[in-house]
């Protein structure tokens, strides 16, 4: 399976990089591949080269996991992450965005935001474009393969707005490819959450039924229940009601089931296994991002949590090439989630002194004479030392990687669907949460943590949202989960303090964009 993994991000980083200049790309043989150009008929009459084309419209969730994507706004803006200022020295100041962005004081005028809209909304174009072609060229293919490239095309476009959704709220809802975002009228959030909504129902029955090494990464009908159950569990957030609806929330645990019931997922035995170097086979991921050292010349569309988190020496710790940025670390409150017979905080987080993986003690290259001792505490957000906070390994560094990182990203895995299914009868759903306590797959998640099994009594809503946190630490679903316990902007946690109003739950129109359309209107608190 690695080698086709391997084989398939080839072939779409091909296409990405033609794409991109409106080239089109040859590939004749898996093995032996030569390029050159080709027209859209060329391509859309061929059913082996379908999937390259409609391949392109994924070239944007590869900067998802980016410090600077969508990863890096849902996580720095959480109570999970902080990126604090390094001294001696003014490292990661990066003019006090970072500060601002934990502390909920970010400005309108912030660019890497405006970066996250154009890059969203160019996964949403390539999608149109593909649309466009599929109906153009129906004629030239085969009634059920239309079907299914379409439903995938439709469903890819449905994730990417679910982005924009949860990020921005009211934002154009667009699908042609003809214009400029900005000259489309603005969208409710609601009435995006019914478009998105509607477009994956009409599409879910031609996906693919089950994952396999052809559709890994792609579009499937477990990805769009998993897709859904976010939805459905998020709609209050998203239809701006006051509260949750037994509807809803009765929706969540229908495609949690059609996932839990699946033949093809599982929970692993090891809480690490979603996360190895080659993760391709873990039948606990259901939608994962295809990453791969050196394929891509944009270094943000690259897997890089090495390098964001990573202290200078994690070269001697794990016995790679390349050093950390001494960036991103745990805020000290958020490791107070986790017992310290928690397999989780340490298989999440490296703290506390440093080894090489011989066993041999690290020098700390800032203190002459000791040895390097990552602390859980954080002395200050503007002047953090450089030994200051835990860092990320939750996903496996390769010994002797040399770049970025080859494990694929994951997005949806099963134990947030379990997770999720519980929310929802917490909530008010019609389901059994003894009944749910004591499926040996929930008991799993827990136990393979080292941590008790839970039961009707001990599962509570206040629980949860500290589980969630434990479980899915920088997974990029925390500043979600926070918006619907109403701790996010409302919370405080390391560095932040609360706000008496939730009008941080959005982040703001980038300036850039909603400058040129009088016809917009800001989001409240802007």
């Amino acid at each position: 399976m690695i080698t086709v993994m391997k084989k398939y991000r080839f072939i779409c980083s091909i296409v990405i990089a033609f794409s991109l200049g409106n080239l089109f790309v040859a590939c004749t043989d898996m093995d032996e591949i030569t390029t050159g150009r080709m027209t859209a008929p060329d391509f859309y009459s061929d059913p082996n080269l379908i999937p390259q084309a409609v391949g392109a419209a994924y070239a944007e969730l590869q900067a998802y996991q980016n410090h600077w994507g969508v990863w890096g706004f849902q996580t720095v803006s959480s109570d999970e992450c902080v990126v604090p200022t390094r001294i001696p020295g003014n490292d990661w100041y990066d003019g006090g965005v970072w500060q601002a962005l934990h502390r909920h004081q970010w400005e309108v005028r912030l660019d890497k935001l405006n970066g996250v809209w154009i890059s969203i909304y160019s996964g949403i174009t390539t999608c149109n474009r593909v649309l466009k072609d599929l109906d153009t060229y129906k004629a030239a293919m085969d009634e059920n393969v239309y079907l299914r490239y379409k439903a995938e095309t439709a469903t890819l476009r449905s994730f990417y707005y679910t982005l924009l959704l949860d990020l921005f709220g009211n934002v154009p809802y667009v699908d042609d490819y003809e214009g400029e975002i900005t000259t489309y009228p603005q969208s409710q959030r609601a009435e995006v959450y019914s478009n998105v909504l509607e477009d994956i129902l009409n599409n879910i029955e031609y996906l693919d039924d089950s994952p396999s090494a052809e559709n890994y990464g792609r579009c499937t009908k477990p990805m769009a229940y998993a897709m859904l159950a976010k939805l459905y569990l998020n709609a209050k957030i998203f239809k701006g009601t006051s509260s949750y609806e037994v509807d809803d929330l009765n929706k969540v645990i229908e495609y949690c089931d059609m996932l839990i019931n699946h033949p093809d997922f599982n929970i692993a035995a090891d809480f690490a296994e979603p996360f190895k170097v080659f993760n391709e086979a873990c039948r606990e991921n259901i939608f994962v991002v295809p990453m791969q050292n050196g394929i891509n010349s944009n270094g943000d569309y690259e897997f890089h949590f090495h390098r964001f988190s990573g202290h200078s020496s994690f070269r001697q710790i794990y016995g790679i090439r390349v050093g950390g940025w001494n960036g991103g670390a745990a805020t000290p409150s958020f490791m107070d989630f986790y017992s310290d017979d928690d397999i989780r905080k340490r298989a999440t987080f490296i703290y506390g002194l440093c080894f090489t993986p011989e066993g041999e003690p690290i020098a700390n290259p800032d203190l002459p004479g000791e040895q390097l001792d990552l602390t859980i505490e954080i002395e200050s957000i503007e002047a953090a030392r450089k030994w200051n906070g835990a860092r990320i390994q939750k996903y496996e560094y390769e010994f002797g990687m040399n770049g970025n990182m080859n494990n694929d990203f994951v997005i949806y895995r099963l134990a947030d669907i379990y997770y999720m299914k519980a929310e929802a009868i917490l909530r008010g759903g019609n389901g059994s949460l003894a009944g749910l306590c004591a499926d040996p797959q929930f008991k799993l998640i827990r136990e393979r943590a080292n941590q008790p099994a839970y039961t009707a009594e001990t599962l509570t809503l206040a629980e949860l949202i500290i589980e969630r946190g434990r479980e899915f630490a920088w997974e990029g679903w925390r500043r979600q989960d926070l918006i619907r316990w109403d701790q996010f902007s409302k919370g405080s946690w390391s560095f932040k303090t609360a706000q008496s109003d939730n009008t941080r739950d959005l982040f703001p129109i980038p300036y850039d964009q909603i400058t040129r359309n009088p016809d917009w209107i800001q989001n409240a608190g802007y």
